[in-house]
């Protein structure tokens, strides 16, 4: 985000198939920040829909719910204090 966000979406990528034979699309849009913002919206939506879903999955056997479970303290809150994408998350979304 800033203030000339670039957004790509469509059916297409950038892999040597997309680009030279599949018939996807790709629309790019510059420079509307309000436009980037429900994109990210959306796909922080998305994403954290699938997150939580196989955090509940991976706790259903608990071989590999191993680091899944919430912390009985405020533990949690650190990551979003240091630098990575979890404390842009909560920058961005604090406004």
């Amino acid at each position: 985000m800033g203030d000339d966000p670039i957004l790509l979406t469509g059916s297409a990528n950038f892999s040597d198939a997309s680009t030279k034979n599949n018939d996807g699309n790709m629309l790019v849009i510059r420079g509307d920040a309000r436009v980037a913002e429900i994109y990210l919206g959306e796909f922080m939506r998305l994403f954290n829909h699938f997150f939580v879903r196989n955090l509940a999955a991976r706790q259903r056997d608990p071989a590999a719910s191993r680091g899944a479970r919430l912390a009985p303290d405020d533990s949690w809150r650190l990551k979003h204090y240091r630098e990575g994408p979890e404390k842009k998350e909560r920058l961005y979304f604090a406004g």
